[in-house]
């Protein structure tokens, strides 16, 4: 009669260690799966910022030969300050505010860059280039922020041309 009483308690502390072993390996897989969704999400609040403030440095290249023009020789924060809403350009992100453009004069009145192959043209002189910094910048609080910087050559008529 011992005998069995013992395998009975072995079959116990067997079947309890399985159990313990299935319930550690649930735990695992479903903290892998809660980090997963985590990851995912991540990801896309990443991507989703980026695309937003890139949008917002491409907006403003589309106010060229505007009357909200951006690039007029002299820095410009928020060059979409009177823009209605209704044609403003970031009116389909999700969030237009928490995107911020500013455009900076780098440079004016400097040589246009010219390929090997256009170098001593009749025009040399005649064109200058103004350089800018368009910094755009996406914030989502506690989720994601990105900032993008894209460099634009506006060219012009220069000294020798006019």
């Amino acid at each position: 009669m011992a005998t069995v009483n013992e395998q009975r308690g072995v079959a116990l502390v067997v079947s309890l260690l399985f159990l313990l072993v299935v319930t550690l390996i649930s735990v695992v897989a479903a903290t892998n799966s809660s980090r997963s969704f985590k990851m995912a999400a991540n990801m896309q609040d990443r991507a989703t910022s980026f695309q937003a403030a890139e949008a917002g440095a491409y907006a403003a290249l589309g106010l060229v030969d505007t009357a909200h023009d951006p690039y007029r020789r002299v820095n410009e924060l928020d060059p979409f300050v009177g823009i209605a809403t209704n044609v403003h350009p970031l009116r389909n992100l999700p969030d237009p505010n928490a995107v911020n453009v500013d455009v900076f004069v780098v440079a004016l009145d400097r040589p246009c860059p010219r390929s090997v192959a256009m170098q001593g043209g009749s025009s040399f002189g005649v064109y200058d280039c103004e350089y800018y910094r368009v910094e755009s910048a996406h914030r989502s609080e506690g989720r994601s922020r990105t900032q993008v910087q894209l460099g634009v050559v506006k060219t012009i008529i220069g000294s020798a041309g006019a």
